[in-house]
């Protein structure tokens, strides 16, 4: 790799009125006319299933768009505070797309309730029409001028998505390292569980803070708790929870974890070894 003495992110002046444009925006915003760009390697077959070579190369390295090469809708995931720092040219965005056609509607009821850590639904009025979703497994860094042209997009309805996004975000900076076993025997079936309970209509994540397993074993659990974080002077439904144990129960029975639980309380009535130990599972899905 070719190093060089110069600050490979530095910005360049600033033409005037950049900074009042940058302003406008803030971490959420969606954008619209932006490509989903990606390097390749000469020679291989892309992995990426829409992914083509277009011809420009990159100091040797291939550039691959979407096949057909579309402009599409992105969201801004960089902070408000990083938008207007002049000493930082890029902003970071994330694909928004319509899932009506990619998701089944099992899989939208996870991602409407925040099952899904990866997708975010967009409720605004413009996104009514099909099942938008952005997308955080796939981030892009833009220069903040296609914001100065541009005018932001509002994605939610209502003001509290915002900082929900937030805990989203830096969720999936913190996925923890859940044992494979855990993922596929415990926490999978229960999503699906609750999913289908919530796409009839049920509410089994009422009142409720956070899910939590805590693992005998960091590599082959035999053993896996599970806790349920309710909000303070709430209490999530007992009967909702204990059928989705059970049915958890008889996966993860059928592949040697013995499960515990469930543990409903607040923060409070768990030990700070229980807490420090357990993991989250709202976002573990790709760990």
């Amino acid at each position: 790799m070719t190093e060089s003495a110069a600050d490979p992110v530095a910005s360049g002046p600033w033409p005037e009125g950049t900074y009042e444009s940058l302003d406008r925006w803030r971490q959420g915003h969606v954008l619209a006319g932006v490509p989903p760009v990606s390097l390749g390697l000469h020679g291989t077959t892309p992995l990426w299933e829409r992914g083509q070579f277009i011809g420009t190369d990159v100091a040797g390295r291939p550039l691959l768009c979407a096949n057909p090469p579309t402009l599409g809708r992105a969201m801004v995931v960089s902070q408000g505070c990083e938008l207007v720092k002049t000493s930082f040219p890029f902003a970071t965005v994330v694909p928004v797309y319509d899932g009506s056609q990619v998701l089944n509607e099992q899989q939208q009821a996870s991602a409407r309730s925040g099952g899904t850590w990866h997708l975010v639904h967009l409720t605004a009025e413009w996104a009514a029409a099909g099942f938008w979703v952005a997308d955080l497994r796939m981030e892009t860094a833009v220069d903040k001028t296609l914001l100065v042209a541009a005018e932001p997009i509002e994605p939610f309805t209502d003001e509290t998505s915002y900082p929900r996004l937030a805990e989203r975000l830096a969720a999936a900076r913190q996925r923890p390292a859940i044992p494979q076993p855990c993922l596929d025997f415990v926490v999978a079936p229960l999503k699906e569980h609750l999913a289908g309970r919530v796409s009839d209509g049920a509410t089994p994540l009422d009142g409720v803070r956070e899910v939590r397993v805590l693992c005998d074993h960091p590599m082959a659990p035999t053993t896996v708790t599970l806790f349920v974080v309710s909000h303070d002077a709430q209490h999530p439904n007992e009967d909702e929870w204990l059928a989705a144990f059970d049915a958890v129960h008889q996966v993860a029975d059928e592949h040697g974890i013995a499960l515990s639980g469930p543990e409903i309380g607040s923060l409070w009535d768990m030990t700070a070894a229980d807490y420090l130990n357990s993991q989250a599972v709202s976002d573990a899905d790709s760990s």
